[in-house]
């Protein structure tokens, strides 16, 4: 294929989990743009949201329930690029209770290990490839996170791990860690005081968005990266310099 031609994904089955806001939505809308047939996730129905999902398969996950996940990869017959969005965390130091802790692993962790063996068969036949979505925090720990911070360090070394098991089967394993990008995930750090003490950390001098994460996650899934596996791309304005 021409590299001129890498990012056109006509004809492309792809399913981003996690993608009914935020970096997930910026991420879907992408692919959607360069033809992909898109299929995205959120926790709610549809309707609950105000984002436009024209063009796309929505499925309703909780990433929580097994059986939800299983039951979401009977609906597909074929898949080329399965992108996990999947996030969360919680505030007022919750994550260093048990339960706090434990619910942000399963979610952010154990659900992404899910994800990536149930459509393990459908990516084996196509040749596809994954990209899970960590952070910056992998790097330099969030301060009153402590299960985000494990659990986005552990989705690399899970990268890793999938793409040590999968490179000979034909599945290439990435992962993109977005910086500062203002979502729902991060409301409680963006008004525009905290916004702007961020941005003077920053050698670009400006927070992310998601456009700036899904060039990314693009590059990995396409045939841009047909020779890379088990990566992380950071994408942070230079914020981990």
């Amino acid at each position: 294929m021409s590299l001129i031609n890498a990012l056109d994904f006509d004809g492309k089955k792809v399913l981003v989990c996690g993608a009914s806001d935020g970096i997930g939505y910026g991420v879907a809308k992408a692919f959607l743009e360069a033809g992909a047939d898109v299929s995205i996730t959120g926790t709610r129905t549809a309707d609950a949201y105000d984002n436009d999902f024209s063009g796309m398969q929505f499925h309703t996950l909780d990433i929580q329930d097994p059986a939800m996940i299983t039951e979401l990869a009977t609906k597909f017959d074929s898949l080329d690029v399965l992108v996990n969005c999947i996030g969360s965390v919680l505030w007022k130091k919750a994550e260093f209770e048990r339960e706090g802790f434990e619910k942000i692993l399963s979610i952010n962790l154990t659900g992404a290990m899910q994800l990536c063996t149930e459509f393990y068969d459908l990516l084996e036949a196509s040749g596809g490839n994954i990209v899970n979505l960590d952070s910056v925090v992998s790097i330099r720990p969030a301060l009153n996170n402590p299960a985000y911070s494990a659990s986005k360090a552990g989705l690399v070394q899970l990268t890793k791990t999938l793409a040590m098991k999968w490179g000979p089967r034909g599945i290439r394993v990435n992962t993109v860690a977005p910086g500062m990008v203002p979502t729902k995930l991060t409301a409680n750090q963006s008004s525009p005081e905290q916004i702007e003490q961020i941005t003077n950390t920053i050698p670009l001098r400006r927070v992310g968005s998601p456009q700036d994460i899904a060039g990314g996650v693009l590059f990995f899934a396409s045939p841009l990266a047909a020779y890379i596996t088990g990566q992380q791309l950071v994408i942070d304005g230079g914020v981990t310099l």
